[in-house]
């Protein structure tokens, strides 16, 4: 029933995340006023704005002009359905559950603002660093491990070092994953004479840090790089782009840093055993 409940709650975040997708890089309130459809600008009656259920009804257009509603607004609510749910089964609603449903649902609304606008608000990064460095005490604590230690379904526990101070892992981890990008950005720059990585991956990537520690912050470093690089080879084959095509990092940052919540420290503990 709680799990249910959880998951229902995801759903109508969700709908909040989409608000926050639109408004935040158009510097619009996230509050007021009431959302209305961006075509004809009719107020959308709260029977409209059931999560996923009014989209399905609505047969993905708007009830009043037809103009068709983007199926972004399901995608979003049922994705932030399933973290919501996938946070509660894995730490059957401990504090992390709720650290990381807020740190997976920041993660949603930057990965969408890259893809469509190539931007990563200060108004979510820079809150959301400090935001992950004062829950810290709450996190999972094998993220902020001096060494590797997992737990695999609930049966056994593999682990090579203590646990340091949430508060030193945190700050630790904000300070590489910001300061690792911030170094590779510098020093493409000066290679190339243009400016490779934008401040906003950075900032991303230290509140990143700051959620997950250091040792997961270069697997998402890594992973997002992976994802990166595919998307450019799809694109350089398929769509006749050049190596100069931009890409919104920030979305493969986004996913990597969802892998390396779920699966990081178990890929770390097989591929660097004692």
């Amino acid at each position: 029933m709680l799990l249910s409940s959880y998951t229902l709650l995801g759903l109508i975040i969700g709908s909040f995340l989409n608000v926050c997708i639109y408004r935040i890089p158009l510097r619009k309130s996230i509050v007021f006023p009431r959302s209305s459809c961006t075509r004809c600008g009719t107020q959308i009656p709260f029977y409209d704005n059931i999560p996923v259920l009014s989209w399905i009804l609505l047969r993905g257009k708007c009830r009043f002009c037809k103009t068709p509603i983007s199926f972004q607004y399901p995608f979003v609510e049922l994705l932030t359905g399933a973290a919501f749910l996938v946070c509660g089964l894995q730490w059957n609603f401990a504090p992390p559950t709720y650290v990381n449903t807020l740190f997976l649902s920041v993660t949603i609304i930057l990965i969408f603002t890259d893809f469509h606008h190539r931007i990563l608000p200060n108004v979510l990064t820079l809150p959301g660093t400090l935001a992950g460095i004062l829950l810290s005490p709450f996190q999972d604590p094998t993220v902020y491990m001096d060494g590797l230690s997992v737990r695999i379904a609930g049966l056994f526990e593999y682990q090579t070092a203590q646990t340091v101070l949430p508060w030193a892992g945190s700050i630790s981890g904000a300070a590489i994953g910001g300061g690792i990008l911030l170094v590779v950005g510098l020093g493409y720059q000066k290679l190339r004479k243009r400016q490779g990585l934008g401040m906003g991956d950075i900032k991303m990537m230290a509140m990143v840090g700051a959620f997950l520690g250091w040792r997961l912050t270069f697997f998402t470093i890594f992973t997002g790089s992976c994802l990166g690089l595919l998307a450019g080879i799809y694109l350089i084959v398929f769509h006749k782009q050049n190596l100069q095509a931009k890409l919104p990092f920030g979305v493969f940052l986004g996913i990597g840093s969802a892998l390396a919540l779920f699966y990081g420290l178990p890929f770390l503990t097989w591929y660097l055993p004692s």
